[in-house]
């Protein structure tokens, strides 16, 4: 595995899971540009929030919200 590849890895990890402030140090030392805009992290954040929380509804409107091409009925 290549160190870009690696790098891209920890970087696609520290996204999905929500971690901003490492994701954006991380890119930095690194000296590499995310393949996601860090705005995606919050929202991911907030839709997993609503479904851990149990407000599915929530969680719904948000996706349809963001993500139109998903099309989730509620």
């Amino acid at each position: 595995m290549y160190l870009s590849d690696l790098n891209s890895l920890v970087m696609n990890y520290l996204i999905i899971e929500g971690y901003e402030s490492a994701a954006l140090k991380f890119a930095q030392e690194a000296n590499i540009t995310p393949q996601y805009h860090f705005y995606d992290i919050q929202d991911r954040v907030q839709i997993r929030s609503a479904i851990h929380s149990g407000d599915i509804d929530t969680a719904i409107q948000r996706i349809n919200d963001l993500y139109p091409e998903v099309s989730i009925i509620s």
